[in-house]
């Protein structure tokens, strides 16, 4: 954990967190900006083909990551945590790290079929720059997310909690499909 569960914020804690949101950030944009780079490759492909494949990308990459494709297929992505090594040195440096790590979206386990259904999306609708930045930055935050939850419900927020609790196992699914009816918006 990055933060202790209950107690006051210190200024420590609000610096942790603005280093860590800051990696999170920083290392879905590169990724973002990467894949928008490889999106020109995709526009020789005409307007239908690149809806075709990405619809049956989305549905493949679903397969892989929430049926028996899993056991076969794999995705990017390391199924191990990021070792405590990353904390080393200075524990703010170390988040804004561990931040950049989870932001690039392939180096610790993700658990979900959007984030690379939403990558994929980049690579195939071939959109302008300002809307890989801002697919990077919504990754970026929506990854900093359970720690801006956890410094708000330690500081005054009791609700967080219960929006914690009630998250079911249909939140992938919707996010997937909601990420894929974006993308099919974009192209």
């Amino acid at each position: 954990m990055l933060l202790p569960l209950k107690r006051r914020r210190s200024l420590l804690d609000f610096k942790i967190l603005v280093a860590y949101v800051a990696g999170t950030t920083s290392g879905a944009l590169l990724t973002a900006i990467t894949a928008w780079l490889l999106s020109g490759f995709t526009e020789l492909l005409s307007i239908r083909m690149r809806v075709v494949l990405l619809i049956m990308g989305a549905v493949f990459i679903w397969l892989c990551k929430h049926s028996r494709l899993l056991r076969f297929i794999d995705l990017p992505e390391s199924r191990r945590q990021i070792p405590a090594e990353v904390f080393g040195g200075s524990l703010v440096k170390g988040a804004h790290r561990f931040g950049f790590e989870l932001g690039t979206g392939v180096r610790t386990y993700v658990p979900a079929a959007a984030p690379y259904i939403l990558l994929f999306a980049v690579l195939m609708t071939h959109t302008t720059l300002a809307n890989a930045v801002l697919v990077g930055l919504g990754f970026g935050l929506g990854r900093a997310v359970p720690l801006l939850v956890q410094f708000s419900a330690a500081s005054q927020f009791r609700s967080a909690d219960v929006f914690v609790q009630k998250a079911d196992g249909l939140a992938s699914a919707t996010a997937a499909l909601l990420v894929l009816v974006g993308a099919l918006i974009l192209v």
